[in-house]
């Protein structure tokens, strides 16, 4: 049996990355979300630039979920 070594680690390397990244970005869009929340509570207007950053942090990782799905299932290709 032989493994390839180098790939093995690429693969590591990768998934950390994006499982981190995808990590980092959920945390920026629930942080952006509770920005949002507080400006509420204390009546003032909620800045269009927390809710522009949570929405696109939720988008990218809703369809970073979608397509790891689609790499995952065969019946989709």
């Amino acid at each position: 049996m032989h493994i390839d070594w180098s790939a093995l680690g690429e693969v590591a390397v990768v998934s950390l990355i994006f499982g981190v990244g995808l990590a980092v970005l959920f945390a920026l869009g629930v942080s952006a979300m509770a920005r949002r929340a507080v400006a509420i509570d204390d009546k003032r207007q909620p800045s269009v630039m927390d809710t522009g950053v949570a929405a696109l942090s939720f988008a990218a990782c809703l369809a970073a979920v979608l397509y790891g799905l689609y790499l995952i299932i065969p019946q989709f290709h």
